[in-house]
């Protein structure tokens, strides 16, 4: 397929464009491999200048159909080591009108740098602005009364957008992306120069804002430009009628219904009386949801169910209250029947972040998450990393291993079971704040610990275990209070916020949805090896082509046809998925980040107690005699069946 690039070379102040057509490339992963094997990037640091970002939306970005208009990013990962996708929700409605597929940005610019990309209706610009950096420090900390991303962005739209008659997008890094390994990409709608309330998204998994900061210095992209119609070589998928047909022809049903039916939970479920994730998550979860950094086997389970009690009441219900009944509902920016988005209090309220900073760091209550989540939202922070992160922070405070004052903390947490059931209402209010404060350390780096917490958990630990062996017991690791997984000696990611046992895999990508992250079973190592990879192979498909994965019930069945009618291309879904997947895994041997044992005695702890609680008595009673030696047997044969399956060695 042939793609338009435009080539940002920031270090030159030039930019080129480029006509890409390869056979074998049909989306934004497909470039980006082929760039990055070109260049050896494996062979860097996350932080040099060759490590390219690529931006870029899919081939059915400029169709009818709902969820084609993510914005992709592609790079090489500081946290996990190797290369990563991450996705930014909507975007690419107003980026397709730029006129190009992929931006690349190479090179470092030698000031910090605001890119605008736009089309005036007859040609692509592209322009950098300097800015500098105690300047950007200065808009962080304080504009218009905001702080962070709100105030950059906000910053930007003052200075910039009298310049366009035409929609544009803003997307921007918070100091997060200068002082942590997991700073994000944000960016929220707008509509008439204005933010659109409750829209906000992210580009965050894997530190793609710490890469854009830190290898390039571009702080913030600017995108947009005149309304263009996007000509298909086959059939014109930006007509209703022709993508109606194509989904009906597969589908056997109208199109409206199979919309409504296969995205029911992120609009609204009748049932629940609630929607979105945060809406249809928690009724679900149960007592096995995360909580307290992740201390459910060392809670009954009685006790486990008594605060998903609390947390249905003060967290659940007044979400109700707030976003659903009033349908505080909107899209992230493509027109989109699902509305997804639930807001309250002028902030989107969307599980993994609501839960990362949420009962996870010892936060029950909808009014205490408006104060963690918002500022580490406003710091530009992977909110799912950094909640993990902060959970753990907290646990250490609780126990002593880290002190208050270290940190830069106002206080203890109030960080146990009992604080929750008896006072949920205080110590949530109480911990949240303490997450909010953690977050301001950590982004601005304002003290030792803080700047080491930065680097993540497991590389922090290393430095922690040296500087404070004295209050380490023996074999003690502060990594055993953490949890993540691992890749080659130092590459991390928290993952996604459900007990399941598919997240705690070494994966070419995880954190994200390439895994089984079903919550509650605890299945056969031969079957989580296969389920693993046919969640991998479709979630490949959504983020190369830059599709909401919300779509993805109707969506999957019908990708192949849209290839076929639009590109005249057949494709072999699974088979091409498979080849990238493999091309990943070898990519990641080259950088040294291949599977390892789990370092961490927390996530041993989750693995053994997820064979008890999810009814698999055959490996319970195998990790009752013998819990490190059956965890390490375990993760063995899932990667062996893994390797076995995609013809790769991806082994322990």
């Amino acid at each position: 397929m042939r793609f338009t690039v435009l080539h940002l070379k920031l270090d030159e102040k030039e930019i080129e464009s480029e006509n890409f057509e390869k056979d074998g490339v049909y989306g934004v992963i497909d470039y980006g491999l082929e760039l990055h094997e070109k260049l050896g990037t494996h062979s860097v640091d996350p932080y040099d200048p060759k490590n390219i970002v690529v931006m870029g939306m899919g081939p059915f970005s400029g169709s009818i159909l709902p969820g084609a208009h993510r914005l992709m990013f592609f790079f090489r990962s500081p946290l996990y080591g190797t290369l990563f996708p991450s996705a930014m929700g909507g975007a690419a409605y107003a980026f397709k009108n730029v006129g190009v597929d992929f931006v690349t940005f190479e090179g470092k610019a030698e000031k910090p740098v605001v890119v605008i990309l736009y089309n005036d209706g007859e040609n692509v610009k592209a322009e950098l602005h300097e800015i500098e950096l105690e300047r950007v420090m200065e808009i962080w900390k304080g504009y218009r009364g905001e702080e962070g991303v709100y105030a950059l962005t906000q910053y930007l739209i003052d200075t910039f957008g009298g310049r366009f008659d035409f929609e544009y997008r803003i997307a921007v890094v918070g100091p997060a992306a200068l002082n942590s390994n997991y700073g994000a990409i944000f960016s929220q709608t707008l509509r008439n120069g204005k933010r659109v309330e409750g829209s906000e998204d992210w580009a965050a998994r894997g530190g793609s804002g710490s890469v854009l900061l830190r290898a390039h210095n571009v702080v913030g992209i600017i995108f947009g430009g005149k309304p263009r119609k996007r000509a298909f070589p086959g059939e014109d998928i930006s007509s209703f009628r022709t993508v109606k047909s194509i989904v009906e022809g597969v589908h056997k049903k109208p199109y409206n219904d199979v919309i409504a039916e296969k995205t029911v939970k992120y609009k609204y479920d009748p049932k629940l009386k609630s929607g979105g994730t945060f809406g249809g998550n928690y009724p679900a979860e149960g007592d096995f949801v995360p909580i307290l950094n992740w201390q459910m086997p060392y809670i009954e389970k009685e006790e486990r169910i008594k605060i998903h009690e609390a947390i249905m009441k003060h967290y659940w219900e007044p979400f109700n209250r707030e976003a659903i009944e009033p349908q505080n509902w909107t899209n992230c920016g493509e027109p989109c029947p699902v509305v997804c988005k639930k807001y309250a209090n002028g902030h989107h309220i969307e599980y993994e972040p609501r839960e990362a900073n949420g009962p996870l760091s010892g936060v029950i209550t909808l009014r205490a998450s408006d104060i963690s989540v918002p500022a580490v939202d406003a710091m530009g922070f992977d909110a799912i990393e950094f909640g993990g992160t902060a959970a753990w922070v907290l646990e250490l405070v609780h126990r002593g291993l880290l002190r208050p004052e270290e940190v830069g903390l106002s206080d203890k947490p109030d960080f146990t079971k009992d604080a929750l059931l008896e006072r949920p209402v205080e110590a949530s209010e109480k911990n949240a704040k303490l997450v909010a404060e953690l977050a301001h350390r950590v982004a601005f780096g304002e003290n030792e610990i803080a700047k080491i917490i930065g680097l993540g958990k497991r590389k922090a630990s290393v430095i922690l275990d040296e500087k404070f062996k004295d209050r380490l017991s023996y074999g003690e690791s502060f990594k055993d209070y953490a949890v993540f997984t691992p890749l080659g000696e130092d590459g991390e990611m928290t993952p996604t916020m459900y007990w399941a046992i598919g997240n705690y895999i070494p994966l070419p990508v995880q954190g994200r949805y390439w895994t089984l992250y079903q919550f509650g079973v605890f299945l056969e190592p031969e079957e989580l090896a296969q389920k693993i990879i046919a969640s991998a192979l479709w979630e490949f498909w959504y983020d190369n082509l830059g599709w909401c994965r919300f779509h993805r019930g109707w969506l999957t069945p019908v990708l192949k046809a849209l290839f076929m009618e639009a590109y005249g291309e057949n494709i072999d879904m699974e088979e091409h998925a498979r080849k990238q997947i493999k091309r990943l895994i070898e990519f990641a041997r080259k950088a040294g980040y291949t599977p390892v044992f789990w370092d961490s005695m927390r996530v041993i702890d989750l693995v053994a107690a997820g064979s008890k609680e999810f009814g698999n008595e055959r490996w319970a009673e195998k990790f009752r005699i013998d819990k490190v030696g059956t965890a390490k047997e375990y993760l063995e044969k899932v990667l062996d069946a893994y390797s076995r399956e995609l013809g790769v060695e991806w082994r322990l």
